[in-house]
């Protein structure tokens, strides 16, 4: 009966949207349109240039982005990537320490937005946010909704070996990811040299493609017609954690191979958490940072094999490792730490050892 009322809710939502759009595109027909942005990180920045360089029939009034926070060794506050482009544009932004503020929620009202878009905010929007902009809040989130609701999508979908990813622009409802779909991208395969951060920056750079050329101008007019997730096929993506990172060469969470396992999760860590094996080496034992890797052919033993370290798994699959990053040294290619070695023997250790 609750999934019942949430798919209703959302049908409603979508109903109710298209007929506001259609009142409000008569009412204000030749006027651009109000857009305020929220984001963070690089990726957000990337989306809200490319909307400030749009040549269309709207205009960003403002971003809104999590306020400064310190970094670096000294812990200065610095501004977000979203903030810092928003200065040097010359655009207003806001940094709220929660988008439920009431200081917030009235310098919004006071924009007046017929839109608000999101790409990778980093926080909730409680009712009286979704309220304000008058044709509603809409959001790229870079995977195939309804797989991989969450705030790491790209992420775990290559820490789970999918063959195929992409992108969805959808509207924002109180759920976490559950809005009707506006768009969606048309799926395209993995390959063996995507990471996280690669994917991320295409994919919202192909969200954006989606959201200028066809979402915006179909809201604005009336046409854009949503259609509701399935919620049979959700999965979630929860936010990484630091203890994740490491690779276990003894067994496979899946049906995967032990070597496929650990090389879908060094790309989906990277550039953070980040994937590490715990080894020892003669009488030092250390967290080796695993930056790069593929999967081997048979090998008996660990060994150096142009240009990879070969590792043996348990299950009799490979993991050549390419580049890695010892403790205290600068991230170096598999022949520079096999010759730093010194012939000393390489031992693998679980995650507690």
């Amino acid at each position: 009966m609750m999934r019942l009322g949430l798919t209703l809710t959302v049908l409603r939502s979508a109903r109710a949207l298209r007929q506001l759009t259609r009142r409000h595109a008569s009412a204000s027909a030749g006027e651009k349109k109000r857009v305020v942005f929220l984001g963070s990180p690089g990726v957000a920045a990337l989306t809200l240039g490319r909307l400030l360089d749009a040549d269309s029939n709207f205009e960003v009034v403002a971003a809104v982005s999590q306020p400064p926070a310190p970094k670096g060794r000294k812990r200065v506050l610095q501004p977000c990537e979203v903030q810092a482009l928003a200065e040097e544009r010359g655009l207003r932004c806001l940094t709220p320490a929660k988008a439920r503020d009431p200081d917030f929620l009235d310098e919004l009202s006071a924009l007046k937005p017929d839109v608000c878009v999101t790409a990778a905010y980093g926080q909730f929007l409680p009712k009286s946010f979704l309220s304000i902009p008058s044709l509603g809040t809409l959001n790229i989130h870079p995977s195939l909704l309804p797989r991989w609701r969450g705030a790491a999508p790209v992420q775990r979908s290559l820490e789970n070996g999918d063959e195929k990813v992409g992108v969805t622009v959808l509207q924002t409802v109180l759920k976490m990811d559950a809005g009707p779909i506006a768009a969606q991208s048309v799926p395209r395969p993995v390959t063996e040299g995507d990471t996280a951060a690669t994917l991320l920056d295409e994919l919202f750079n192909e969200g954006c493609d989606l959201l200028i050329n066809d979402v915006l101008p179909s809201l604005f007019d009336g046409s854009l017609e949503m259609r509701e997730q399935n919620d049979d096929d959700v999965t979630e993506a929860p936010k990484l954690t630091k203890d994740e990172g490491f690779l276990n060469i003894h067994e496979s969470p899946d049906a995967r191979s032990v070597a496929e396992a650990c090389r879908d999760k060094v790309r989906a860590f990277a550039p953070w958490p980040g994937t590490f094996l715990n080894v020892r080496a003669g009488d030092a034992a250390y967290r080796l940072k695993v930056l790069e890797a593929r999967i081997g052919d048979a090998v008996d033993g660990v060994s150096y094999r142009k240009p990879a370290l070969s590792i043996p798994c348990a299950d009799g699959s490979v993991l050549d490792l390419l580049r890695v990053q010892p403790p205290n040294k600068k991230a170096m290619d598999a022949a520079s730490f096999w010759n730093g070695l010194r012939g000393a023997e390489l031992e693998f250790l679980g995650l507690e050892d």
